[in-house]
């Protein structure tokens, strides 16, 4: 991620809403796929979720920090 100091307070505000947005469209992805009966998935699939939201959030909570530290 760029450094985020050099970011505005409405790029970082945008970026968090963009980051939500994707993460919120992946647990309801996650939930559809991991919910379908009879439909045997890999362990690599469960572990690419939760990789990808583990990721989701912790650049989330980065941005915020930053936007905190402004405040």
């Amino acid at each position: 991620m760029d450094d985020l100091k050099t970011l505005r307070v409405e790029d970082l505000t945008r970026r968090i809403q963009t980051l939500g947005e994707e993460l919120e469209e992946l647990e309801e992805e996650r939930s559809y796929v991991l919910k379908q009966t009879g439909l045997h998935l890999p362990g690599h699939v469960v572990k690419k979720y939760e990789s990808k939201t583990a990721a989701l959030t912790q650049s989330i909570a980065e941005l915020k920090a930053e936007l905190m530290k402004r405040k």
